[in-house]
């Protein structure tokens, strides 16, 4: 039976997403809760995959300099096929099937123009692509995945 989030449990998460690194004390603090009764609460939430993992943050001098989204029109029956090779192109760093007219939009990353340019290419000359539509990201005005 899955456990439903309590209101603690949703702050808790939201904390860690703002600081994963905070200390237990000072998470304790701002939750209202004994550090013990939170060291308890946050393994229960990754014994139960609530919470799967931490991750890194990159500062803007380790970002890759562009940033696309590649809207993907995939064949018939070809997704799975589509999604295998993208996960082989080492600058294809998400991807999401979406309803409408497309199927995929695929998040690229790149150091340089010419590399942006290269990985397009790759991902529309892809077995099972019928087109895809190309828009680079100029700036994030937020993102409530990361911290900001």
């Amino acid at each position: 039976m899955k456990r439903q989030l309590d209101e603690t449990d949703r702050r808790l998460i939201a904390r860690l997403q703002q600081d994963a690194r905070i200390p237990t004390a000072a998470l304790a603090r701002d939750v209202g809760l004994s550090r013990s009764a939170v060291q308890e609460r946050i393994e229960r939430l990754q014994k139960s995959q609530v919470i799967r993992g931490y991750s890194v943050i990159l500062g803007e001098e380790a970002r890759p300099r562009l940033l696309a989204e590649v809207m993907i029109q995939v064949e018939p029956q070809k997704s799975a096929g589509v999604v295998t090779a993208l996960q082989k192109i080492p600058g294809c760093i998400r991807c999401l099937a979406i309803s409408g007219e497309f199927d995929l939009i695929a998040e690229i990353c790149a150091d340089t123009p010419e590399e942006l340019d290269q990985m397009l290419d790759r991902i529309g000359t892809l077995t099972g692509i019928k087109r895809t539509s190309s828009s680079i990201i100029l700036s994030t005005k937020f993102d409530r995945r990361q911290s900001p």
